[in-house]
């Protein structure tokens, strides 16, 4: 499958999980079909890594279990985001977290990596805050979408500042992973991932407006 083919069926999926989640008729279907889409998500970013080795391999999949286990510990104790729990959107759960959360953590970390490697700013240390920082503006976007559709709800119905202050500081850790397992890449098809991920939860604020 080429770049230009995949980055294009990418965009209509996308685009089209945008429009049907937002239309009554159609709603139901599409907010069902929110875990498939980040597992196909997922596996075009495992299937397109750019540096493909076992333990290249192995390092992403400890990633996605890592990731997993620190939102079961999150959901369990509340000091880590906040208190808060998962809904029925994301899929199969496992010790009350979805499975999906820990391959979405994969797919940001992946798209904001990309792009701080273009930037190529800093050392390994600013590349991982920059990226820490453009998945804490995206956690900013995907929080009210998140609640609408029961991804996830907090306590009170507020998110705390405490998680947005976790999300970077993980964020930066498992930046700093990747750094340092030399797993970066200027891949533009993980560029234009994170972009498609700002554009889908935007749309979604913008439709929440409304």
């Amino acid at each position: 499958m080429s770049g230009v083919f995949l980055k294009r069926f990418l965009i209509i999926l996308y685009a089209a999980g945008l429009v049907g989640m937002n239309l009554p008729a159609t709603q139901a279907l599409f907010v069902s079909l929110v875990p498939l889409t980040l597992w196909f998500t997922g596996f075009i970013c495992l299937f397109y890594f750019p540096k493909p080795s076992l333990s290249a391999y192995l390092t992403l999949g400890g990633i996605v279990v890592a990731a997993w286990f620190l939102e079961v510990v999150g959901v369990r104790t509340g000091k880590i985001f906040g208190v808060y729990h998962y809904g029925e959107t994301l899929g199969f759960k496992v010790l009350e977290v979805p499975i999906t959360i820990g391959i979405n953590w994969l797919i940001l970390l992946l798209g904001s990596s990309a792009v701080v490697e273009e930037w190529n700013v800093g050392g390994k240390i600013g590349r991982a805050a920059l990226g820490a920082g453009l998945m804490t503006a995206l956690d900013l976007l995907i929080e009210p979408v998140a609640m609408h559709f029961d991804f996830w709800q907090w306590y009170g119905d507020q998110v705390p500042i405490q998680n947005f202050g976790a999300w970077w500081l993980v964020s930066f850790f498992f930046h700093w992973v990747i750094q340092s397992g030399e797993l970066t890449s200027k891949s533009s098809l993980f560029r234009w991932i994170l972009l498609l991920q700002f554009m889908f939860f935007l749309g979604h604020w913008i439709f929440l407006q409304a």
